[in-house]
């Protein structure tokens, strides 16, 4: 049975413990607590499509989901745990109007895929106690979270209208809830279970955005710890060294081992020529 999401919570505490453990931002000891003996980098998936035209409509011939390690093949640059997307890509242009060729989609930023989060799931739950006691924090900075998108609605006399939306969790929910403060970020939290995350239509029992990860997801014997930093294209982990190699074996998601004080700037990939 799916655990339900419960949250957001009034009280924040049970994360204090996170920020003495961070190192500082843009490494992986930055994102995910330091201290555990291992460390992993999850790539989220990439799209491609190789378009042709017909006079001026464009054509899907092919569509795939690729690895970064199969991109970087193509392009001839380097698949190594702390490769950037921008170094990857070797400066490839997608094509544009009228012009065949195969268009890569930029990976998800600041969330990982539900089947990707799915496989990630039963892959943690094996490697904690508590997998059915976990906490997942959400960044309250995004707009579907406090209402800041927009809206568009048509009135009864035919016109149409824009408003703000509606906080998913009502205005007292988002509003009246602690935060937890972590440098230059603040989440919100919920009480969940793994077996929530592991059922790839999980968001639609939730009230979260369709396309949203916890940003944060740790279990109450703090095992592990699973961050997806908003400005990253990519997943951490960290945790014992059997649960980062059983990531890594994952022949759902793409997983590298990465070191501590790993750099996941653009500075941090020294084997592939960073883009003009």
């Amino acid at each position: 049975m799916t655990t339900p999401l419960e949250g957001p919570l009034a009280d924040s505490d049970a994360g204090l413990w996170i920020t003495e453990l961070l190192a500082p931002p843009g490494t992986v000891t930055g994102t995910v607590p330091g201290g555990f003996e291992a460390y992993a980098r999850i790539f989220h998936p990439i799209h491609a499509q190789l378009m042709s035209w017909d006079q001026d409509y464009p054509e899907v011939v092919e569509s795939r989901r690729l690895l970064w390690s199969e991109l970087a093949q193509e392009r001839g640059t380097v698949a190594h745990p702390l490769m950037q997307w921008d170094s990857v890509l070797a400066g490839y242009r997608n094509p544009v109007w009228n012009e065949p060729g195969w268009q890569y989609e930029d990976p998800l930023v600041g969330s990982l895929a539900t089947g990707s989060l799915a496989e990630v799931a039963r892959i943690l739950a094996g490697h904690t106690s508590t997998p059915e006691e976990c906490l997942a924090g959400l960044w309250e900075g995004w707009g579907w979270v406090s209402g800041a998108e927009v809206r568009h609605t048509v009135g009864t006399d035919g016109r149409s209208r824009t408003e703000p939306a509606s906080p998913p969790f009502g205005q007292a929910g988002v509003f009246g809830a602690a935060r937890l403060e972590l440098p230059g970020r603040k989440y919100l939290l919920f009480n969940a279970g793994l077996s929530l995350f592991a059922d790839p239509r999980w968001q639609e029992a939730s009230g979260w955005d369709g396309l949203q990860s916890p940003n944060l997801l740790w279990p109450k014997d703090r095992q592990w710890f699973l961050a997806t930093e908003i400005d990253f294209d990519s997943t951490l982990v960290g945790g014992s060294a059997a649960l980062i190699d059983a990531l890594v074996q994952s022949d759902v998601v793409e997983c590298l081992a990465v070191p501590p004080d790993g750099d996941l700037t653009q500075l941090g990939d020294l084997l592939n020529e960073r883009p003009d």
